[in-house]
């Protein structure tokens, strides 16, 4: 199957395979709304549960302020401002697809 021939959520567990990508990131590759792509990441993370073969990685997000990190944070979007500082500058978290070798 060609890519385009390819639902979204199986392109986008192509590209996330073996990489770490935002968001942002996704939506620009796969030529569709941010809000989409997180909306889908929700389901292949389900998806990836029950598969023992491949595991969801998510980079959590950091405050460019103070460096916190967002390690406790389930939601798969970008936190609007640091808990600690108060800032709003802040990094997205990043996704990743890891598989794993059986031998």
């Amino acid at each position: 199957m060609t890519s385009q021939e390819q639902t979204p959520r199986r392109r986008m567990i192509a590209l996330l395979t073996g990489t770490l990508l935002s968001s942002h990131q996704l939506a620009q590759l796969l030529g569709m709304p941010e809000r989409h792509v997180e909306d889908h990441l929700t389901h292949i993370v389900k998806t990836l549960a029950r598969d023992p073969a491949r595991t969801f990685v998510l980079e959590p997000s950091t405050c460019q302020d103070c460096t916190y990190t967002f390690h406790d944070r389930t939601r798969l979007t970008r936190p609007s401002r640091c808990p600690r500082c108060r800032s709003e500058g802040i990094t997205s978290p990043r996704f990743g697809i890891r598989e794993e070798h059986t031998s």
